[in-house]
């Protein structure tokens, strides 16, 4: 276990070095600057904003500034945001951004694994099917169009959920439920395909046979390997989640850091689009590890495998 840590510890680094670079590359690649668009500012004060936040510099200086900067996350002043540093709007954002996010993860999880259950336990059945058809729109139609649909419906017709402000948890509600759809339908799909092979192994069947069923056997001996693949997909959930929660917090006017990550790339504002971009990297591989110190823990088999290699 401890040999399978550091093994992924040493990649988190490695990933976190190509995707800090890649990053920085990218936005170098980029025609024109911040303040391209700025016609009515003088040349010189330009000039001045230029050397101010470091934009004169050669690339090779930019580019160990800005890795000094993501060792020690520090990601400097905002170019767009007056007196504000890039880490005071991470830390103002991302509270937003984190909470719905998490629910939108345990919300796909528990109805997705939920839905899972039910279509596998009655295949071929009207609740299988009905299952599925939900969980082949959630795929088929994009969040964004969910997110219009509950507004319309739930914020506008029937206006049980407030948008376009933010204050109480009522304004979580429809961004969560429709930044959660598509990660359920995926949930649903694959807990359903898991627990028909589960279903179908000679030991579950020699056990039905002698009259082994119930509950209990579904939740002990069978959900629980079925969910060896379903933990594997939340770390990818996860970063789904998080990326999809940019266009989200858009429609719905939600405070969060993926608001200030739309508003950087429209302003070229490098520093805040270079600290998100490392901040959700960090987050989402740390969520992947986690996922993979699960799998060990859920199958001793993966630890045996790890161990011989």
């Amino acid at each position: 276990m401890r040999q399978f840590l550091v093994r992924r510890i040493i990649s988190v680094f490695v990933t976190l070095f190509v995707i800090i670079s890649l990053t920085f590359l990218l936005m170098y690649a980029i025609p024109g600057d911040p303040f391209t668009s700025e016609n009515r500012i003088p040349e010189q004060v330009v000039e001045n904003l230029k050397e101010h936040y470091g934009l004169n510099d050669p690339m090779l200086i930019q580019y160990i500034k800005y890795l000094k900067g993501a060792l020690l996350f520090d990601f400097g002043p905002s170019i767009k945001w007056d007196n504000q540093t890039v880490n005071e709007l991470i830390a103002s954002g991302f509270p937003v951004s984190a909470m719905i996010g998490l629910q939108a993860i345990l919300i796909a999880t528990f109805f997705g694994i939920l839905l899972g259950i039910f279509a596998a336990i009655r295949h071929n059945s009207a609740i299988d099917y009905f299952s599925m058809i939900i969980a082949i729109l959630g795929l088929s139609v994009p969040s964004f169009i969910f997110a219009t649909v509950l507004i319309n419906f739930f914020a506008i017709k029937l206006q049980w959920f407030p948008v376009a402000t933010w204050g109480t948890w009522k304004h979580s509600v429809l961004p969560s439920v429709a930044l959660a759809v598509t990660p359920m339908a995926y949930i649903a799909r694959l807990t359903r395909s898991s627990i028909l092979e589960v279903l179908s192994m000679d030991y579950i069947q020699t056990a039905m046979a002698k009259g082994v069923t119930g509950v209990r056997f579904v939740f002990r001996h069978v959900l629980r390997n079925a969910m060896i693949p379903v933990v594997t997909i939340l770390g990818p959930i996860t970063a789904t989640v998080l990326t999809g929660s940019f266009v989200i917090e858009q429609i719905f006017g939600v405070p969060g850091l993926g608001k200030y990550f739309v508003e950087g790339i429209t302003d070229r504002d490098y520093p805040l689009i270079l600290g998100t971009t490392v901040f959700y990297s960090a987050i989402l591989v740390f969520f992947i590890i986690l996922v993979d110190i699960a799998y060990v823990l859920i199958d001793p088999r993966i630890k045996l495998m790890k161990g011989r290699r």
